[in-house]
């Protein structure tokens, strides 16, 4: 991309500071942690059990909705700190 090309509203893109990039990396850090420790405390008031430990013998299902929950879960939690304090520079997708 071309380093002038304006943003779709206009503006010119501009490169994000050290402090933006490092306080991304640590926002989406804490952000994955806390969205951790929800999604565990969800899954244990509402299956009334531990979630599935990786050598755990338990149904394939639980573990595939466990693993599923927590990376949607923490993906999101990430990419929204991380776009809240060090905005996108590109236009749409």
């Amino acid at each position: 991309m071309a380093k002038d090309m304006p943003q779709p509203d206009g503006s010119i893109p501009q490169k994000p500071t050290l402090f933006q990039t490092v306080g991304a990396m640590v926002a989406g850090i804490i952000a994955v942690k806390l969205a951790t420790y929800v999604i565990t405390t969800l899954w244990r008031l509402v299956t009334r059990e531990d979630p599935p430990q990786i050598d755990q013998a338990v149904p394939a299902a639980k573990k595939a909705a466990w693993i599923a929950l927590v990376g949607a879960a923490s993906g999101a939690a990430r990419q929204s700190a991380r776009d809240l304090i060090k905005p996108p520079q590109s236009g749409p997708a």
